[in-house]
């Protein structure tokens, strides 16, 4: 087991490279930069053709790239619309049928606006009723203190279904408004999920890292780790991943620099370890 390091989807550094025609060359292009890991952005909608996705995952296993999907914004589980409701569950089995065809076992989505837990639990059933058994679906955590998506949220679905989380640590500090500076933060988070998911779970966590920006409402905007003074920085969660002895995916969705940000986790890990 290792450690998987990768941007979410393609940053201006791909479109600048040998690779930049092509967007089925980003498992290509983040081997050859030192990452091991791809999200694939399908946040506009699951219309890849099923050939492409094909293609896609055997040249990410070609290369040890592996990968997940993050589907379209447009899925709401929390809609009142029967039709947004009913499209929404359209749109995640396709999603789920794409990562499927490339071999990636993970499909993240944002579950929605309000506190309707149990209505998002009723629809993911019936997703998972009829997806592949291998894919997994994985709520996000959100930024926005009125999405639905506090790490109770998202536990809350992943307790009463088959799906993972995915841990977006930029979205948690804005949405607590910047209440991820030190290492125990980021340790009361593992905690909870090791007590409520389990050590298998948490052992191979999914995780959003990043710096962000925040109004009294939450989320405002991603921020790029090069910048100064912004937060939340990963070195302190680096160092619980050493002492949970834990095997993430991580993703950086560093502003217009998730290739940068994948490395920079990737070296202080290195480091750490």
């Amino acid at each position: 087991m290792e450690i998987r390091y990768g941007p979410a989807g393609n940053p201006p550094n791909f479109f600048k490279s040998e690779f930049r025609k092509d967007r089925l060359n980003a498992p290509i292009w983040c081997a050859s930069i030192g990452l091991n890991h791809n999200e694939r952005q399908m946040t506009y909608g699951a219309r890849m053709k099923e050939e492409d996705a094909i293609k896609f995952g055997k040249l990410a296993k070609k290369h040890d790239v592996t990968l997940s999907v993050h589907g379209p914004y447009y899925v709401v589980l929390t809609s009142e619309k029967k039709r947004v409701l009913d499209n929404s569950v359209i749109e995640l089995k396709k999603t789920a049928h794409l990562a499927d065809l490339m071999k990636a076992e993970r499909v993240v989505f944002h579950p929605g606006f309000g506190r309707d837990v149990q209505k998002v639990i009723k629809y993911l059933k019936i997703v998972e009723k009829d997806k592949p058994k291998n894919v997994k679906i994985l709520p996000e955590t959100m930024g926005k203190i009125s999405q639905l998506g506090s790490l109770n949220e998202v536990l809350t679905i992943c307790e009463n279904t088959e799906c993972l989380p995915c841990i977006d640590f930029g979205h948690l500090h804005a949405r607590t408004l910047g209440g991820f500076m030190k290492k125990d933060d980021f340790r009361k988070v593992l905690v909870e999920i090791e007590k409520r998911l389990g050590k298998k779970v948490l052992k191979r966590l999914h995780i959003h890292f990043y710096p962000i920006d925040f109004t009294d409402k939450g989320e405002k905007v991603h921020r790029a780790v090069m910048e100064k003074n912004v937060y939340p920085v990963f070195e302190p969660f680096g160092e619980l991943i050493k002492e949970f002895k834990m095997y993430p995916v991580l993703i950086s969705e560093s502003k217009d620099s998730q290739d940068i940000g994948a490395l920079q986790m990737k070296e202080i890990m290195e480091r750490i370890l």
